[in-house]
C-alpha cells in the first residue's frame, strides 16, 4: 500500500498529506477505535491522544521535507498572527443559526474532570487541538492544497503568487471539514491570506494555534463543550 501511494504522490506531497490523512482516518474510525481501546482498559478518551501521537510521529518522520518551516516569522509577523488567531476565535464562537452550521440548543455531555486521569485526558485533548492539529492542517491545506490548485509542482509556487481561485477553493474545502462551515470558511480565508501576505507558514500556524488554544480554554472554563 505504501509503495502504491508513493507512486501516486511525490515525497513532498506525502509529507503534507500523511499526517493530516492519518489523523482524519483515525477520526473516521473513532467508534471502533474507542471500543478497542476501552476493551484494552485505556478508555475511550485515549482516542484523541492516539490520533495526536500518530500525527506527531509522521511530522517527525518527514521533518526534513518541510522546507517552508525553516523560515521563521519576525516579531511583527508573530503579532499579526496572534491578532488574526483571536479574530478567528471570535468568528468561531459567533451565534450562527443551524443552517450555517450552528450547534443549536442540543445538550452536550461535558468531559469528566473528577479524577487525575480525567484531567490528564483533558490536557491531551487541549494539547492535540492547540499544538498538533494547526501544524498538520496548515501543512496540508495552505502549504499543499492551496498551492497544488495552482500548479501540480506545488513546491514551485511562491505563497505570494497564489491565486484568488486557489485561496477560495482551498478555504471552501477546509470549511467542509468542520461542522461550523461558515466559521471554517472564514478561518480558511484568514489563514490563507496570512500565508500569501507574509509568505511564512509559521504565521498561519501560529494564528491557528492561537485560535485553537483560546477556543479550548473557552470550552473548558465556559462549559461550551459543543465546540469540541
Amino acid at each position: 500500500m505504501t509503495a502504491l501511494l508513493s507512486s501516486w504522490f511525490t515525497r513532498h506531497e506525502c509529507a503534507r498529506i500523511y499526517p493530516f490523512a492519518g489523523f482524519i482516518l483515525l477520526l473516521a474510525t473513532e467508534p471502533w477505535l474507542a471500543a478497542a481501546l476501552t476493551w484494552l482498559g485505556l478508555g475511550a478518551e485515549s482516542t484523541y491522544l492516539l490520533r495526536s501521537v500518530c500525527a506527531l510521529w509522521l511530522l517527525l518522520y518527514f521533518r526534513r521535507d518541510y522546507l517552508e518551516l525553516r523560515v521563521t516569522p519576525t516579531f511583527n509577523q508573530a503579532m499579526a498572527a496572534l491578532l488574526a488567531g483571536w479574530l478567528v476565535f471570535l468568528l468561531w464562537i459567533a451565534p450562527y443559526p443551524a443552517w450555517l452550521g450552528g450547534h443549536g440548543a442540543s445538550p452536550v455531555v461535558a468531559m469528566p474532570m473528577q479524577t487525575h486521569a480525567d484531567i490528564f485526558w483533558l490536557i491531551c485533548r487541549w494539547s492535540g487541538s492547540a499544538l498538533v492539529v494547526p501544524v498538520i492542517e496548515e501543512l496540508f491545506w495552505r502549504s499543499y492544497v492551496m498551492r497544488r490548485l495552482d500548479n501540480a509542482d506545488f513546491m514551485s509556487v511562491a505563497p505570494a503568487a497564489v491565486t484568488a481561485y486557489a485561496i477560495a477553493l482551498s478555504s471552501v474545502l477546509f470549511a467542509v471539514e468542520h461542522q461550523l462551515w461558515l466559521a471554517g470558511l472564514l478561518a480558511g480565508l484568514v489563514y490563507a491570506w496570512l500565508y500569501r501576505q507574509f509568505q511564512v507558514l509559521w504565521v498561519s500556524i501560529l494564528a491557528h494555534v492561537t485560535t485553537n488554544a483560546v477556543l479550548g480554554l473557552w470550552v473548558v472554563y465556559g462549559g461550551h463543550w459543543q465546540y469540541w
